[in-house]
């Protein structure tokens, strides 16, 4: 009897001490996935930049070094002697003198924002920041007016149609809220990118920037010959007539190619459309080609408004403007803990690349650490 109730005993230690192992692991995996969950909310928020502080401080930066570096003693004894009371002086007389061109320039008939907001789109195929654009559009739009300016700083060689069409889409929000909006490009706005830039009221690129591929392209191999070859069979089976056009491992036939093309077509149409809406002055005909021009070309056949690049005219635009120049930047915030690293591991598509990866990069950091 002593014996049976030991055993007992036993068997319910061990249980609880099962149970409690249990309830342990539970609450780990309750706590990570909280952790997941808080980490998504806040990797991600909204960079502002004020762009007419930001250049002022490089100004004030190049002009103290040049003091402190001056051949001539008397230079720097002179900066030296400045007091904070000469430097509110100088910051008042440039508020003036900015005032003083906002006036020549509005009696000139000329548009001054009073806000100018700048954003940055660098589109790959597939417009993968167009969710960084709407968000950023998202905040501005909370607060900008008719007598407010919006620059786009562009660079895209175009991409995927839908994408491209959302990116399109959400710079149209600007133009319905009745926002000035200008597309800056300094390097490429072609395909996608050009269906982008044609929304502003004014595109502003660089002489040698790339400019229109108002066109359409499909492309895909196909391997049915060699399969054929090698006795390899391939099955596709659809429902719907169209379902599938071209294949890649099936024999495509020129029905196929032809439906395939009127598809293409009928996209091209859209784009055009698009492009003449908000450039009614545009022989859309000739230029709807796909055939890309340098800016300088660009500009002579009503692509192109004016020949500048983005930095020359932000830095002109923000004296002209009344009160903020801002950039918005919504980033993602780099997160180097435990958690966000097992986070990374669980999206790879496998575990061995990452882990090759973790194992080459810590290598490096460990080499830059011993030097």
């Amino acid at each position: 009897m002593e014996e049976m109730l030991i055993d007992l005993l036993g068997f319910a230690l061990k249980l609880l001490v099962v149970i409690g192992a249990l309830g342990i692991l539970v609450l780990v995996v309750v706590a990570i996935l909280k952790s997941l969950k808080d980490l998504s909310l806040d990797e991600e928020k909204l960079k502002i930049t004020d762009l007419r502080e930001q250049s002022e401080e490089c100004q004030k930066e190049l002009l103290d070094f040049m003091h402190e570096h001056a051949a001539d003693p008397k230079v720097r004894q002179e900066k030296d002697k400045k007091s904070k009371k000469e430097e509110k002086q100088a910051a008042r007389q440039r508020y003036e003198e900015r005032m003083a061109e906002i006036k020549k320039e509005e009696e000139q008939g000329n548009f001054c924002p009073e806000n100018l907001y700048v954003l940055d789109f660098k589109g790959d195929t597939s417009a993968s920041t167009v969710t960084e654009l709407s968000r950023e559009i998202d905040a501005l739009l909370e607060h900008a007016t008719e007598q407010d300016e919006v620059v786009v700083r562009l660079t895209s060689p175009g991409g995927m149609v839908n994408s491209y069409g959302l990116a399109a889409a959400q710079l149209m929000r600007i133009r319905w809220h009745h926002v000035h909006l200008t597309v800056c490009v300094d390097s490429v706005a072609a395909s996608g990118g050009y269906m982008m830039a044609c929304v502003a009221e004014k595109i502003i690129a660089a002489p040698f920037a790339y400019i229109g591929s108002i066109g359409v392209l499909a492309q895909i191999p196909n391997f049915h010959r060699l399969m054929d070859d090698k006795k390899i069979d391939y099955e596709q089976i659809t429902a719907g007539k169209y379902k599938r056009t071209l294949t890649m491992f099936g024999e495509n036939t020129e029905e196929q190619r032809q439906k395939l093309k009127s598809e293409l077509e009928l996209i091209h149409r859209r784009f055009k459309e698009e492009v003449k809406s908000f450039r009614p002055q545009l022989d859309i005909e000739a230029f709807a080609t796909g055939e890309v021009w340098l800016a300088t070309d660009a500009k002579e056949r009503g692509l192109v408004d004016e020949i500048e690049t983005s930095s020359s005219y932000l830095m002109r635009r923000i004296k002209q403007t009344h009160n903020c120049a801002l950039q918005l930047k919504w980033q993602r915030k780099e997160d180097k803990s435990i958690i966000a690293k097992i986070k990374k591991l669980l999206k790879a598509k496998t575990w061995v690349k990452t882990i090759k990866k973790a194992v080459v990069e810590e290598a490096a950091a460990d080499q830059l650490r011993i030097r």
